[in-house]
């Protein structure tokens, strides 16, 4: 025989020594051993492998059985082996090698899945070379081929007679049945429990009928009380002298029928689960941009199936204008960052065609940094954000309450103040006029002129510092448009600053006396702060009505600030905030350097 060799053999001496070897192991009829995994990647060969068909002391898992050895199959083709063998769980038959010298060789070839169908072993026996120099097809040969075949599968092996005796057994049978002693020569209801033995003498019976095989997963109940589940292949055949017999070949899928089980435990909790929760349950596929939803979901948004596409271009349509580049900003973001989990609070579109205000959680799953799913569940929070918004409404009115008290405690303040400044200055006044009568006649006229003159300069100071900044009675007793006059003009008076005024009387009806007393305390405190600061030499002052609120307006033409640099937060400032804050109005400052300052006031009206 030539020798057996591949095209990676390195000289003609290692090609020769490898040959005779391989014819060695022929002679003495030993195996060569192939194992692969299920989509025939060599994992594993013996010796004899090695030295028949050149292949690498080293193997990778990386390699194919095809790419590795130059073969074909006999009478048949590679599609209807993988058939065959994914079927019955092996195949017999006849397969040519061709050698790198391109002599070939006939194999006798036996594939078997093994552990559980994840791998497969191929034995392969020499049957002759081109040459016909080696025969192992005699019948002798053949017979003790295919019991040694049958013995060593690593399926359970039989062959019934018509009348369900069990003629061949091979040990893998055998050592699955709970029966003692041999099944050879007993009839399927003397070795399996009556259930069971009807179940199997049905199909047989079967299988003669229709002379084709007959695929099927059956249980097994053992005397210790466990169950045994195995699938079984039986197909009826003839011998030469027209004995119809059934061959059977049976894998036990114990194994695989408890994971099963275990799996179809996990998903029925998983969907306990989620059936339990309220929250919308969502799975994201990213590489696909395919998006899994629980029936919560349907249930709370008022979608059907059919109504919502299964990507995540359909949720962002559905996210709120005002939110959506935010939501998709911050989810990018993270993702990117390689965050775990992701939050977001936003507002979605449900079937009836308004928002609500969702909860969105998610947990990320990454491949080599890479995101590739994201799961995650929605909480529907109106509810609770609405009760924020109730309290912090209810916050916001106490504030008030309280500023509107403090307000009303200082006007109360300054009017008691005012008072008795009031009388005091009288009294000032009163004494001048007593000490400039007596002066008259009296020796001592001058000390009483200048006692009377110090008496009237204290009260011009006592009503010029104090008695007009406090007295809220101004404007209840003279109205608010005559008391906006008067501050006016004392501006162009005292200070030489033109003042347009113009102002609605239906927007001072419309206020109360509370509203009215804090549009003047504005009116003064601005004008007060336009002539210690501003250098302005004209002002516009207009009280008007837009969209039913009362407006505001204070201008002038003065130096102005820059609000990024100067806060408005003196005093002054402050105290017109929270005035008009009371009321649920607004202020609006508008100014920059050497431009002048508008101070822009909207009030609601009291109802």
């Amino acid at each position: 025989m030539k020798p057996l060799a591949n095209k990676q053999t390195e000289n003609t001496e290692t090609f020769l020594s490898v040959s005779y070897k391989a014819a060695d192991k022929f002679a003495v009829d030993h195996d060569s051993i192939i194992i692969t995994d299920t989509q025939f990647y060599i994992t594993g060969f013996n010796d004899a492998a090695r030295l028949i068909f050149g292949l690498p002391g080293k193997y990778s898992n990386k390699t194919i059985l095809t790419d590795a050895i130059n073969f074909k199959y006999k009478n048949t083709s590679g599609f209807k082996v993988l058939l065959n063998l994914f079927k019955a769980g092996s195949w017999v038959g006849e397969i040519i090698f061709t050698d790198a010298c391109g002599e070939q060789f006939h194999f006798l070839s036996t594939a078997t899945l093994i552990n559980n169908n994840t791998a497969l072993v191929i034995a392969n026996k020499l049957i002759k070379d081109e040459k016909n120099k080696i025969h192992i097809t005699s019948p002798q040969n053949i017979e003790g081929l295919l019991n040694l075949f049958m013995q060593n599968n690593q399926t359970g092996c039989c062959i019934y007679d018509e009348n369900n005796y069990v003629v061949f057994a091979n040990n893998v049978y055998a050592d699955a049945l709970d029966y003692k002693g041999s099944p050879i020569g007993k009839n399927l209801s003397e070795i399996f429990p009556t259930v069971l033995a009807e179940k199997l003498i049905a199909r047989n019976k079967k299988v003669m009928a229709v002379n084709e095989p007959v695929i099927a997963e059956y249980s097994h109940t053992k005397t210790d009380g466990s169950i045994t589940h195995f699938m079984a292949n039986a197909f009826a055949f003839k011998t030469a002298d027209n004995k119809r017999y059934i061959g059977a070949q049976s894998i036990d899928i114990t194994d695989r029928k408890k994971s099963e089980e275990q799996i179809k435990k996990i998903h029925e909790r998983f969907t306990y689960v989620v059936n339990a929760t309220s929250e919308a349950i969502w799975d994201l596929d990213l590489k696909t941009n395919e998006i899994y939803r629980n029936d919560a979901f349907y249930k709370i948004s008022g979608y059907t199936q059919k109504e919502v596409s299964g990507n995540l271009n359909w949720w962002f349509d559905k996210v709120h204008p005002e939110d959506k580049e935010r939501v998709k900003k911050n989810f990018e973001k993270d993702l990117l960052d390689c965050k775990k989990t992701w939050e977001d609070e936003y507002r979605f579109q449900y079937a009836d065609g308004t928002y609500r205000n969702i909860l969105d959680k998610g947990f990320a799953i990454y491949e080599n940094n890479k995101p590739v799913r994201l799961i995650g569940a929605i909480q529907d929070i109106t509810a609770r954000k609405k009760l924020e918004t109730q309290l912090l409404n209810e916050q916001v009115k106490k504030q008030k309450l309280i500023n509107q008290a403090t307000i009303d405690a200082q006007e109360k303040e300054r009017n008691m103040i005012s008072a008795e400044l009031h009388d005091n200055v009288n009294q000032l006044l009163m004494s001048a006029k007593l000490h400039i009568g007596a002066a008259k006649n009296s020796d001592i006229q001058n000390e009483l002129l200048d006692k009377a003159s110090d008496y009237i300069l204290q009260a011009v100071e006592e009503i010029r510092s104090l008695s007009k900044k406090l007295n809220t009675s101004i404007v209840r007793s003279v109205g608010l448009e005559q008391s906006i006059f008067d501050i006016c003009r004392n501006m162009k008076q005292f200070n030489d600053i033109t003042v347009s005024i113009n102002v609605d009387k239906n927007v001072i009806d419309k206020l109360t006396k509370e509203q009215q007393l804090v549009v003047f305390r504005i009116i003064q405190e601005q004008s007060n702060n336009i002539i210690k600061y501003s250098r302005a030499d004209a002002v516009t002052i207009n009280l008007s009505e837009k969209n039913n609120q009362c407006c505001l307006l204070i201008s002038d033409n003065g130096i102005g600030f820059d609000k990024e640099k100067q806060k408005a937060n003196g005093i002054g400032f402050i105290n017109i905030f929270n005035r008009v804050d009371a009321y649920n109005g607004k202020v609006e400052i508008i100014t920059y350097p050497d431009n002048g300052c508008t101070l822009n006031i909207t009030m609601p009206y009291v109802v």
